[in-house]
């Protein structure tokens, strides 16, 4: 690979990577509405303290006992979020990168 092509070749990997970053947020957060709106369509009708959440989506209830039901886990939070992270940073990084070459 020639040098000129060295910086092009970086800029379509963080392009990449961030189109990955991207599509793993979207897709967790289609499922998440699932879960919700589908799967745990009828929680409110079993359970008298409900919890919503629009961001990722998210019914949960709340037992007396303790136990919670319906509940986004925390690893699919963490890769909810770090995906969206992810691809903010590479997205960052490849209009820094572009700028710079621009100059």
């Amino acid at each position: 690979m020639t040098r000129t092509g060295t910086p092009d070749a970086l800029l379509n990997r963080l392009w990449g990577a961030m189109c990955v970053c991207v599509g793993v947020f979207l897709l967790l957060w289609g499922l998440s509405w699932i879960k919700a709106n589908m799967l745990n369509e009828d929680l409110q009708n079993r359970c008298g303290a409900l919890n919503t959440a629009s961001f990722p989506f998210e019914k949960s209830c709340t037992h007396a006992d303790g136990t919670v039901e319906g509940a986004n886990s925390l690893l699919f939070n963490g890769i909810f979020f770090g995906s969206m992270a992810a691809a903010a940073a590479c997205l960052t990084a490849a209009f820094t990168i572009e700028a710079g070459r621009r100059k």
